[in-house]
């Protein structure tokens, strides 16, 4: 199985338009650090992924103080002020696997590392062709996308709803 590491804007993301189920649907190893599962503080939103890490679907990777270290000395050519984003970037890099974010910061720190970077619309487009939700479903998901994360990329989600319609 694949791995992905993915951060708290796309569990937020799939959250709010209620694909979580789907995303760890996905035939990949969803995995996160404790960083990311801090940062999720509404208590129904951690109540899901609490599920998750229960049902052993997502794992969470907890850093030791010197793995923090590590972290907190990752040398990137971006100020990542976050704690969050750069334990993400590190783990990803230390299983040299796919990086899922909604950061634009971290999306090109994380692609210059060398790291395949995908980010909300990636789910999306992958629970299509995975035949996990149809076109038509994604497209609702998508518009509601649009209205609840304003940073995603409005035209590329306007093609992909053309496209899925």
């Amino acid at each position: 199985m694949k791995l992905i590491v993915t951060d708290t804007n796309v569990f937020f993301d799939m959250m709010s338009i209620e694909v979580l189920p789907d995303f760890f649907g996905l035939d990949y190893e969803i995995c996160t650090t404790d960083f990311v599962v801090n940062e999720i503080i509404r208590i129904d939103q951690a109540e899901q992924i609490q599920n998750f890490i229960r049902s052993k679907q997502l794992t969470v990777y907890k850093l030791s103080s010197d793995e923090i270290e590590e972290v907190v000395n990752l040398k990137t050519k971006r100020n990542l002020r976050r704690i969050t984003d750069k334990s993400v970037l590190w783990k990803a890099l230390q299983l040299k696997c796919r990086l899922v974010t909604g950061d634009k910061n971290l999306r090109s720190e994380a692609e210059e590392q060398g790291l395949e970077v995908n980010g909300s619309l990636w789910v999306i487009r992958t629970l299509v062709e995975t035949k996990i939700i149809s076109p038509a479903v994604a497209a609702e998901l998508l518009e509601k996308l649009k209205i609840v994360n304003d940073s995603l990329p409005k035209d590329e989600i306007d093609k992909l709803i053309k496209k899925y319609k």
